[in-house]
């Protein structure tokens, strides 16, 4: 039988589990907007789940134990705690889905949690992942009318200004079409304004 844990010290074991390697507080607020409070930590601690070690200027370093892992897989099949709001809902709706994949295929939970979780991706690592599923080979053009359907929900002036910022930088290149009279209304639209004209291709990697 799983171990009984405030919603605190579930919040804590859940965002060590998705963060897999030994987390501070900075590391967790950044990722997960989550903080180990001392109850929290002095629980999971009693029930041997988490060990925990001082760092640098007071950092606090949690890690989970092997017991700690094997609780988090119980966390995929439990019901989120009691009184808690819609995120905490969708998440364990998640967890069930999740369960039943691994189930299906064998997984362990070192299978799927792998590795530190490094964030979510920047506008600038999205266009450049975006190009690479666009373009034939580095180095090839690419319309920024395609780039645009790769990623919908960034809105258009913060991609522009990214765009932009990388050109500015040397990490892609911006560039006009030569067939200008052959352009669509799409592509038109899609363009980015540089220097005086507007640039309808991208480019990165190309020498």
């Amino acid at each position: 039988m799983s171990v009984v844990l405030s919603t605190p010290a579930r919040q804590a074991l859940v965002a060590l589990m998705l963060h897999v390697i030994e987390a501070s507080n900075p590391d967790l607020r950044r990722l997960y907007r989550v903080t180990i409070e001392k109850s929290a930590r002095d629980q999971l601690t009693r029930e041997k789940l988490i060990t925990w070690k001082k760092g640098p200027r007071g950092a606090i370093f949690h890690e989970l134990t092997d017991q700690g892992w094997a609780r988090g897989r119980d966390e995929l099949t439990l019901p989120p705690p009691e009184g808690v709001g819609a995120a905490w809902h969708l998440l364990y709706s998640t967890f069930r889905h999740l369960n039943g994949l691994m189930i299906k295929n064998g997984y362990q939970l070192s299978d799927v949690f792998t590795g530190d979780d490094p964030g979510p991706l920047s506008i600038e690592d999205r266009i450049r992942q975006a190009y690479g599923g666009l373009a034939g080979e580095p180095g090839a053009l690419v319309s920024l009318a395609r780039l645009r359907d790769e990623l919908p929900d960034i809105p258009r002036q913060r991609l522009d200004e990214a765009l932009l910022d990388l050109d500015r930088q040397r990490a892609i290149q911006l560039e006009p079409d030569p067939h200008r009279v052959a352009l669509s209304d799409r592509a038109k639209a899609a363009a980015v304004p540089l220097g005086g004209e507007d640039m309808h291709l991208i480019t990165i990697g190309r020498s």
